[in-house]
């Protein structure tokens, strides 16, 4: 039995990249074999086991054999005979098919090494065009390694498995997955760019003029990058690219649940686009105005999501700096005219009525402190 370090750590210790996770092939071996060494086993669709202390996974080497349409129709193969080079052959990218053996030495049957120095996205095997989930895999990996280029090879096959129109049979909470994960990158607006020019975000998006909002959402984004926003944030802004072209509500709900979006991201970007207007022209709202934008975005029971919202605002208008002054403004504006709203007594206001009467007793008396603080 030959146990190999494997994928993403390999190729992060080669770029001098800290690793996060650690994953192993283990080679001339058995499932009854690694329970008698104390190996948890967590595999479903092939044997994967945690080991005892430090709970990384490791994987029986395999091979996979294509036998029906999607990205789930592949037969696993494990056993003793299975090569370590038939197991990385299996893989998506050199890059990342790489192996390190417990003294150090690095195997790479498929050049990754080398091409971790030109900087180049590969595919490592014809066999990489029946699985339509690296379409997305190599789009956020195009954000990630920001400097390297998709080898011309690897980018017809991209555009093959979309004309296949196998990713329709990916699971929308896989495609969510992978575009998440992008969000995070530095360069997210790559990820759009590689998934636009293989014609995979027409397919999933269809709804979307990417050409027509390229520049824009490429400013958000690098915007959103340099002031550190979490990528629900640059989630949410861009589905905020979506609604200018469709203001139907029934078409968006379809287009979450097309990419299985958490109702998180949703949330902030329905009240960030309900309000846009206001937003914009927050100086010339008058007290009553503010007072209906303060409910509108449900301040008083939920105030901590004015400062994501205007996170997600102010990425959106970015490319204009007057707009930019203007949302810095009325982020400080809304956080004290909230400060002096809560000071109220609510309690006292309410009394002697009931229900509606309530409701609108309190209104006015916040609309009276908003007139006085404006």
């Amino acid at each position: 039995m030959k146990i190999y370090l494997v994928g993403g750590a390999v190729r992060d210790q080669i770029m001098g990249l800290s690793v996060k996770d650690k994953d192993y092939v283990v080679v001339g071996s058995t499932s009854e074999e690694m329970v008698k060494l104390g190996y948890k086993p967590v595999g479903k669709d092939f044997p994967v086991f945690l080991h005892p202390k430090t709970h990384h996974e490791y994987a029986l080497a395999r091979t996979e054999r294509k036998i029906s349409k999607g990205y789930k129709g592949f037969k696993v193969y494990a056993s003793k005979e299975v090569t370590l080079e038939e197991d990385l052959k299996r893989r998506d990218l050199t890059i990342n098919a790489i192996a390190k053996d417990t003294r150090g030495q690095f195997f790479d049957p498929f050049h990754g090494i080398q091409d971790i120095k030109n900087k180049v996205l590969r595919h490592v095997s014809s066999a990489f065009v029946e699985d339509p989930i690296r379409v997305l895999r190599i789009a956020r990996f195009s954000a990630r390694f920001h400097q390297f280029k998709i080898h011309p090879k690897t980018e017809a096959i991209l555009k093959q498995i979309v004309k296949n129109k196998e990713i329709e049979a990916v699971a929308s909470e896989r495609i969510w997955h992978e575009l998440f994960v992008g969000f995070s990158e530095k360069k997210s607006y790559l990820m759009l760019e590689v998934l636009h020019k293989c014609g995979a975000l027409k397919l999933l998006l269809p709804e979307m003029n990417y050409v027509k909002h390229k520049h824009s959402i490429k400013k958000s984004f690098e915007y959103a990058f340099k002031s550190k926003h979490s990528p629900e944030i640059k989630a949410a802004l861009f589905f905020m690219y979506l609604y200018p072209l469709k203001g139907n509500s029934k078409l968006q709900e379809e287009i979450y649940t097309r990419l299985s979006v958490p109702n998180a991201v949703k949330k902030l970007t329905e009240k960030t686009i309900m309000n846009l207007s206001d937003l914009k022209q927050f100086k010339k709202l008058k007290p009553r105005q503010i007072l209906d934008l303060i409910y509108k975005m449900d301040l008083f029971r939920n105030p901590d999501m004015l400062l994501d919202v205007m996170k997600i605002f102010e990425a959106y208008i970015s490319s204009q700096s007057t707009q930019l002054r203007t949302a810095s403004t009325t982020l400080k504006s809304l956080k004290k005219y909230l400060k002096y709203l809560n000071k109220l007594n609510l309690s006292s206001i309410g009394q002697n009525k009931r229900g509606l009467d309530i409701k609108d007793a309190i209104y006015e008396a916040r609309l009276q402190v908003l007139t006085k603080l404006i």
